[in-house]
């Protein structure tokens, strides 16, 4: 079946939402709903980062031109660390090529800040074992921060 982007952009894809607090919800809105939930406007751009340990998941986000007031999203950037990591090379693929050649640990740090969705446009929504990966990182980071006193 052929879809349109059009057609896309307005059917309801499931998300998942982190906030600055801490807090993860998961939902369903189509493309240009999420963009209001992670706070787009037309002054600042949106971005995807890829997630090597659950890819095609990405994490979407926005970033404003200029001076970004809101708080930082510790949660998310944790999540980012704990997905971003060197991927096992699978031992039943004979034809994958050993992808963490390029692996650098400073490509795991990131600094978000407001809100972040966690998307999988490929697919046109999280299927209910990203939904199971991302609760469970979502609770190591948190038990995380809490027991450094970040969150």
């Amino acid at each position: 079946m052929h879809h349109h982007t059009d057609d896309r952009n307005t059917q309801p894809m499931r998300y998942a939402l982190v906030t600055p607090d801490g807090e993860l919800g998961f939902d369903a809105k189509p493309h240009h709903g999420i963009r209001t939930q992670i706070g787009a406007s037309i002054t600042g751009e949106t971005g995807n980062e890829f997630l090597r340990g659950l890819h095609p998941v990405a994490m979407y986000f926005y970033v404003p031109f200029g001076e970004d007031g809101r708080r930082m999203n510790k949660v998310a950037n944790g999540m980012f660390w704990e997905l971003s990591g060197p991927v096992p090379p699978d031992p039943d693929d004979e034809y994958e090529e050993e992808q963490d050649d390029d692996y650098d640990p400073d490509d795991r740090v990131i600094k978000l800040r407001g809100p972040v969705a966690f998307v999988d446009r490929h697919s046109w929504g999280l299927s209910g074992e990203y939904e199971d990966k991302l609760r469970a990182v979502h609770e190591t980071v948190v038990r995380r921060l809490r027991g450094r006193g970040w969150l």
